[in-house]
């Protein structure tokens, strides 16, 4: 197997597999940073919520004044939850919606290894995320790696938006910074991004000229199979 692997192909095959590496723990992790950030947004969103408001789902500014005690702050104390109308309901629809994107987009970076993620874009009628005509790869196109880099944009844009509002712990040693460590997804998943649609690129064009030679060696054996 050593020897085989030695020859023209090797720098290419070692070039491929640094890809699979960074696709595999890189751009993964970080897209499971916002992930874990969202769910932490989630949870101190409630908790902070519950103690501070209790269950009022009100709009009286006055009330949320009164008992979060900073009439000056657009949101209740330490939560990204604005003062208005059912704000911990749609803050809570947000942060789910965010978990279901980043599902989302995680699957569009392992479609082509694992086919649950195939199914899991279909299920969230996404396949322009993902390109598998006749589950082949020869007549890939690449465009939807853009689509897939414009959506982890978004999820960059959402994840640092939380770094700026709310979010302040006011305990006096914080178990987790979260803002910190908002911005530090954020910043990640967007250093990420350029690379990651590098590494898919010559995966996939990887994977496409393989299906070529295999269909190639396929027409030239039914060949001398014919003579």
């Amino acid at each position: 197997m050593a020897v085989s692997f030695v020859g023209r192909g090797m720098w290419p095959k070692i070039f491929l597999k640094i890809c699979k590496l960074w696709v595999y723990i890189v751009a993964v992790g970080c897209l499971v940073m916002p992930l874990v950030v969202w769910i932490i947004i989630f949870i101190e969103n409630t908790k902070c919520f519950s103690d501070t408001m209790g269950h009022y789902l009100g709009n009286d500014q006055w009330v949320y004044d009164q008992m979060d005690g900073d009439p000056n702050a657009g949101y209740v104390g330490n939560t990204n939850i604005p003062k208005h109308l059912g704000g911990p309901v749609f803050a809570a629809a947000f942060d789910v919606a965010m978990w279901i994107i980043i599902l989302i987009a995680i699957c569009a970076d392992l479609f082509w290894k694992f086919p649950i993620c195939r199914q899991f874009l279909e299920s969230m009628w996404a396949d322009g995320l993902y390109y598998t005509p006749d589950k082949t790869f020869k007549d890939i196109e690449f465009f939807f790696l853009v689509a897939n880099a414009f959506l982890k944009i978004f999820i960059v844009v959402a994840t640092g938006s939380q770094t700026y509002t709310g979010l302040y712990p006011k305990q006096d040693e914080p178990q987790l910074d979260t803002p910190l460590f908002c911005l530090y997804a954020t910043l990640c998943l967007a250093g990420s991004i350029p690379f990651t649609i590098i590494a898919l690129f010559y995966i996939l064009h990887g994977m496409k000229m393989k299906e070529y030679k295999d269909e190639l060696a396929a027409a030239e054996a039914a060949a001398a199979a014919k003579k």
